[in-house]
């Protein structure tokens, strides 16, 4: 009888047991077909972020598993993030560009694992745009777009003045001539400028002082003293500061309100030093007629040692969704996301051979840029050390003192440098 009632209980059960094996199919088919959705943060704005969303809606076909939500936050972006990452609450990626800050503080995610795990290959990558990834034996991202600082100048107010356009190897003797030439000491409207010289953007004055054999602090970043105040740099600032008195004045010791584009696109000034960013639109500005070259060098046959601009494709430490994340990343940081935005002259591919692949030599202006980065041999000094924005204050202190009150280059810059090691040296 008990044998009856169970075989009676057990059939009943069946299709019980179907309908929860139905149910449980279902979930894990719907599990299977979820969608991970990555959010992503970019400063670009613009061509930019058309540029990246083409990339992104690439890799959405291909990974139809993985959608990507693309914010774009082209003010206050530094401060999103570190809001972002004191509240834990984080979009999933980012573009990076002070790796040894944001490295230090632990927002941003180190990719060694991920990178070993899919045995990801760096090495196909360029040297200096690499070093932006890595910090302290870590790789904090892949590297995006690069450009070096040139000098544009302005064919019209060139041949106004009678001036022979720059060539390669020329001196920062031969910078200051020209510079001169083209001054014509008129005011209001008819005032030509050789040069818009900036006394704060200590950035690019790297590229002069390495060109000249000098650096802002040690290989390892925790000593200003006997670098910042060299002969070496010392001679640089007062060649700058020669240029500084005689060319057209920003109003401001900022270095990135007033780079002189507009100046030098509507005629006034005659030369600029700055990255490739401008030149989509001086190429369609019908009026214009420009030239690039590169940067001068302290004397004839010294070789250019430029600075590069450049970011990485990064990953919040605080991510929830990492794999999808790293995925996107290996996309847009690869060949396929590099080819698109080279092919825009957004920027420089940061694979070798990919500049020759895609025939940037023989565009007439992006051939400077590649050439002239093909020279590129350091990194920026802010990668180095996590606290060298706070001593760059007190160089920029220096250079304010050297070019608006006129203070002994020498006095100021050894002033500088004792403050600086404290910075740098602190923990």
């Amino acid at each position: 009888m008990k044998k009856g009632i169970t075989i009676i209980l057990l059939m009943l059960l069946i299709p019980v047991f179907g309908l929860l094996a139905a149910g449980n199919s279902e979930k894990d088919d719907n599990a299977a077909g979820d969608v991970v959705t990555v959010s992503y943060i970019t400063w670009d704005s613009g061509k930019g972020v058309e540029i990246t969303q083409s990339i992104i809606d690439a890799f959405e076909e291909k990974n139809p598993g993985i959608k990507i939500e693309l914010q774009s936050v082209p003010q206050g972006y530094d401060d999103k993030v570190l809001t972002a990452h004191a509240a834990g609450d984080t979009p999933d990626g980012l573009m990076m560009w002070n790796t040894s800050q944001w490295a230090e503080a632990g927002i941003v995610e180190d990719l060694s694992s991920y990178i070993d795990r899919d045995n990801y290959d760096m090495d196909r990558y360029l040297p200096v745009p690499k070093l932006w990834a890595e910090y302290k034996g870590g790789i904090y991202g892949l590297p995006k777009d690069f450009t070096p600082r040139a000098i544009f100048y302005n064919k019209n107010v060139f041949d106004e003045a009678g001036v022979s356009y720059p060539e390669a190897g020329w001196t920062f003797d031969d910078f200051v001539s020209t510079v001169k030439a083209i001054n014509n000491n008129e005011s209001g409207a008819a005032a030509r400028y050789g040069y818009v010289a900036i006394p704060g953007h200590t950035y690019a004055l790297q590229a002069f002082i390495w060109s000249n054999g000098g650096d802002l602090c040690s290989p390892d970043g925790t000593v200003a003293s006997g670098y910042i105040n060299s002969e070496a740099v010392v001679e640089v600032i007062q060649w700058y500061k020669t240029l500084f008195d005689m060319s057209i004045s920003t109003g401001t010791m900022d270095a990135y309100q007033n780079l002189g584009q507009n100046e030098f696109q509507s005629g006034i000034v005659g030369m600029m030093d700055n990255g490739l960013w401008p030149l989509s639109v001086y190429k369609n500005d019908s009026s214009l007629n420009f030239g690039i070259a590169f940067p001068p060098v302290p004397h004839s046959g010294d070789s250019v040692t430029p600075v590069i601009h450049s970011a990485t494709w990064s990953m919040f430490a605080k991510a929830e969704n990492k794999d999808a994340t790293w995925e996107f990343i290996k996309y847009i940081g690869g060949p396929d996301g590099a080819r698109v935005f080279a092919n825009e002259r957004w920027g420089l591919p940061v694979f070798k051979g990919m500049a020759e692949e895609l025939g940037l030599l023989d565009d007439e202006y992006m051939k400077v840029f590649v050439e002239l980065g093909a020279e590129a041999n350091k990194a920026p000094v802010f990668l180095r050390n996590p606290n060298w924005f706070e001593a760059d204050n007190e160089f920029k202190l220096a250079l304010e003192q050297i070019f608006l009150e006129d203070k002994d280059v020498q006095t100021a810059l050894d002033e500088a440098a004792v403050r600086m090691d404290k910075i740098l040296k602190a923990k």
